[in-house]
């Protein structure tokens, strides 16, 4: 299976300003070490919030959520 990888480049300015706002979301709900399930649906909505998901931002809550899971530096709290 191949995997395309995103680039900003490839982005519309919108697009950029609205994984700049989840990147800045998600951050804020892991840095307790704890992902509450009012957060991971805060997370959701805004993700969800224009109408579609980007490749980027699954890239991003991949990363950002799901690795660190993954490598005990982050769990759920419910």
């Amino acid at each position: 299976m191949e995997v395309e990888h995103f680039s900003t480049e490839e982005l519309s300015p919108e697009e950029i300003k609205q994984l700049e706002e989840l990147k800045r979301i998600i951050e804020a709900a892991v840095s307790d070490g704890i992902l509450s399930h009012s957060e991971l649906e805060h997370i959701k909505n805004v993700a969800f919030a224009h109408k579609k998901i980007l490749p980027a931002e699954l890239q991003l809550y991949s990363k950002l959520v799901l690795e660190k899971i993954e490598r005990g530096e982050l769990e759920y709290g419910w």
